[in-house]
């Protein structure tokens, strides 16, 4: 029988795959351009072709895949056993799942999604992604289950939305972060802090991450110390398409990018479905990234 202390935790098995493989996520995003793009047809047995095919070519030297999972939902019972075989192939390669769905509910609810997605069952990944504004306490739940059973969970903070910025930027009478209250961000980060807090202290990083866009630099000003004392893996989208570059990264992050995997869906994949292309737009992509973070640690 395998005991909550021998499970290896999610931030040690995170931290081994960036040292291994790089910091490089990719993102299976089978939106229907895509796979129109890709001469697939637009149905479940096209979305599972298309994810088969971005991890045949990308399983040996990428190691995060972050499969969406609306974008395998919208197709019904095909869509979703596309999305299982998915996680399967991911896992068969060695590398970590990271299921994007930004659940955020209640009790019993979000309880129900936390066995769905970091449970043993057909849909279990090593981590999923979570929405915390239902209040963060509503996702204990997920954070109960990523410590049982060795996964992790990455809890939106600061997102590259436009409409975000309201919301995540609003000021919270959060005294435990400051007498003078903070913002909704700074409150997220200030408990994420509190949860990896334990592992902080064997020098471990914790279980419990964070979504920060990669166009956020403006909003992430003067939050600088609660990301650095937050102990938890950062996922970072935006990378590409959506504007964010390596030099971004470098500037956001500072002495916490050794914490960061970078995201990228469509700036790699519209590279496919030749093999070959979608093999170098990795490659160039992952080392225009190494690079950055090669500079930025040596400052």
């Amino acid at each position: 029988m395998v005991t909550n202390t021998q499970i290896q935790t999610f931030g040690t098995r995170f931290q081994q795959m960036r040292l291994t493989r790089g910091s490089l996520c990719v993102g299976i995003d089978p939106h229907p351009e895509l796979l129109e793009a890709w001469d697939l047809p637009v149905t479940g047995a096209g979305v599972w072709d298309f994810s088969m095919r971005v991890i045949d070519a990308l399983g040996d030297t990428c190691g995060f895949f972050k499969p969406q999972s609306a974008l395998y939902e919208e197709y019904g019972s095909s869509g979703i056993s596309a999305l299982t075989a998915t996680l399967r192939a991911i896992k068969d390669v060695g590398a970590l799942s990271i299921i994007d769905v930004k659940r955020g509910d209640i009790g019993s609810t979000m309880s129900a999604y936390a066995r769905a997605y970091l449970g043993d069952g057909p849909l279990g990944a090593d981590a999923m992604t979570v929405s915390p504004f239902l209040g963060f306490e509503s996702l204990r739940p997920a954070f109960d289950m990523a410590k049982n059973n060795g996964r992790g969970v990455f809890v939106l903070t600061l997102t590259s939305n436009p409409e975000s910025a309201a919301l995540q930027s609003a000021i919270i009478q959060d005294k435990t972060v400051s007498p003078e209250g903070c913002t909704v961000a700074a409150g997220i980060m200030s408990r994420v802090g509190r949860e990896n807090a334990a592992d902080g202290e064997h020098a471990k990083l914790g279980n419990i991450g964070m979504v920060i866009g990669a166009t956020v630099s403006e909003r992430l000003e003067g939050l600088e110390g609660l990301l650095e004392t937050s102990n938890g893996p950062i996922l970072v989208p935006g990378f590409g398409v959506q504007g964010g570059t390596s030099s971004d990264i470098s500037q956001l992050f500072g002495t916490s990018v050794d914490r960061v995997v970078v995201s990228s869906s469509r700036g790699i994949l519209r590279a496919g479905p030749d093999q070959r292309s979608l093999q170098n737009s990795f490659k160039n992509n992952l080392e225009a990234l190494k690079l950055i973070l090669m500079k930025q640690n040596s400052v």
